[in-house]
């Protein structure tokens, strides 16, 4: 079933990138394309992507043996089901054209629920350790370290609250403490469905 999950995210990656390339507006190809990668919805569905490609195409390698350890499954799932939680609480249901909203579902629905589904199923879940969480905040660290960086330079902010012109280094700050708790408390209560999942 992984190349199941594989194909999805191929697919609702392309689609989704060529919406984005649809409606650049005065942006070139390649600043559009910089652009949609900028979005942390983008990168979690790239690293679903990488995930699945692992347990499809190297499954005996180290990189599959990777992929398969039950703390990296729990983490990359993690990811990808709080991009679409996050995305419906924070903008509900938006007013799209048709080829939006198909994209709109793609990336923020479908993978999110074939991903979960797919570690709810497939993956290993005993050997979920608590004390790995922290390793799970380096991923949303780093891309926010990123954002900030280059939208110093680039003034294009993806996420409002990365916006470091416009809030402050201390409001942005204080909203990547608050990110930081939100997400150490989430992964706490994923593992501990993790858990309780594995011993049936």
């Amino acid at each position: 079933m992984s190349i199941v999950l594989f194909l999805t995210v191929a697919c609702a990656l392309t689609f989704s990138l060529i919406r984005e390339i649809r409606k650049r507006g005065t942006d070139t190809v390649v600043v559009s394309v910089w652009k949609f990668f900028s979005f942390y919805t983008t990168l979690s569905n790239v690293l679903v992507l990488l995930w699945s490609a692992a347990l499809v195409f190297a499954p005996s390698h180290a990189i599959g043996a990777f992929a398969q350890n039950a703390n990296v499954a729990a983490a990359v799932t993690f990811y990808i089901v709080t991009v679409g939680i996050a995305n419906y609480l924070l903008f509900g249901w938006l007013k799209l054209s048709f080829f939006e909203r198909v994209s709109d579902l793609l990336v923020h629905a479908i993978t999110p629920i074939a991903t979960f589904l797919y570690w709810l199923v497939y993956s290993q879940k005993e050997q979920l350790q608590y004390s790995l969480i922290w390793y799970w905040l380096i991923f949303p660290l780093c891309y926010a370290a990123y954002t900030m960086l280059h939208g110093k330079w680039s003034k294009f902010y993806p996420y409002e609250f990365t916006n470091v012109q416009e809030l402050g280094l201390r409001k942005v700050s204080l909203n990547a403490l608050a990110l930081s708790i939100s997400l150490v408390f989430g992964a706490t209560l994923f593992i501990l469905l993790g858990k309780a999942v594995g011993r049936f």
